[in-house]
């Protein structure tokens, strides 16, 4: 009985050296691949983060472009296949922060809601829900806003009324649109009638956050080790 344990014991530790020799390592995988007919890089770092740099930009006038679309982590999911996963799944991005100040001036009758970016580069539809009722809520391109009390909140007796601000990318006449549509910033209980001004402060809502691409357990396949498949397109080394 104890002999034939031991032989067991002994056949799977060959079949588990065995499997490990056959599966690639971060440090064989890892490198910078360049998309065929493109300067667009995906770089594969061997502690397990990738970058995916955008092309250069060869023609002119030369607009303003963030030097990469995308960051995250990346697995060796079998010998021959690679998941990578943007870091927005896995940690809160500078881009959500916000500073909300609250005021109390102007008309009681009135909501008054600011939205301020860091730069002109916003394409996004502005949406305010109050109260969990869908009813109650507007989307706007407007950054300034004046609600009547009445037609949006609770009867004023009631003070506290909840707030949810949302964004949506505006994508409309566009081709290809690789970015999210969606951006949840906040959902927070206001008093609306001790603050009916509020001033929401978007500080790292720039281009290249509005831009980053999103990847979620996305496939790629090793042709070979300089040689990568993905997005229908060839990347090599």
């Amino acid at each position: 009985m104890k002999k034939a344990l031991v032989i067991l014991i002994v056949s799977f530790q060959l079949i588990g050296c065995s499997s490990a020799k056959g599966q690639k390592t971060n440090t064989q995988v890892s490198g910078v691949y360049e998309r065929e007919e493109s300067s667009e890089k995906l770089e594969l770092k061997s502690d397990g983060t990738y970058t995916l740099w955008n092309p250069e930009i060869t023609f002119t006038p030369v607009i303003e472009q963030c030097d990469y679309a995308s960051t995250g982590k990346w697995t060796i999911l079998a010998d021959n296949v690679i998941e990578i996963t943007s870091e927005n799944y896995y940690t809160e991005q500078k881009g959500f922060g916000y500073d909300l100040k609250k005021e109390n001036k102007l008309s009681q009758d009135s909501l008054y809601i600011q939205v301020v970016f860091p730069t002109d580069f916003h394409p996004v539809n502005l949406n305010f829900t109050f109260n969990h009722k869908n009813n109650k809520s507007i989307t706007t391109d407007k950054t300034y806003i004046v609600l009547p009390k009445s037609k949006y909140l609770w009867n004023r007796r009631t003070a506290t009324n909840q707030i949810s601000f949302n964004l949506n990318a505006d994508v409309s006449g566009t081709e290809i649109y690789k970015g999210r549509i969606l951006f949840k910033i906040f959902e927070e209980s206001i008093d609306t009638e001790k603050h009916n001004y509020l001033t929401i402060t978007l500080p790292s809502f720039d281009r290249c956050f509005f831009e980053f691409e999103p990847f979620y357990q996305d496939l790629i396949l090793i042709k070979n080790k300089n040689t990568i498949i993905w997005q229908g397109d060839t990347w090599s080394k």
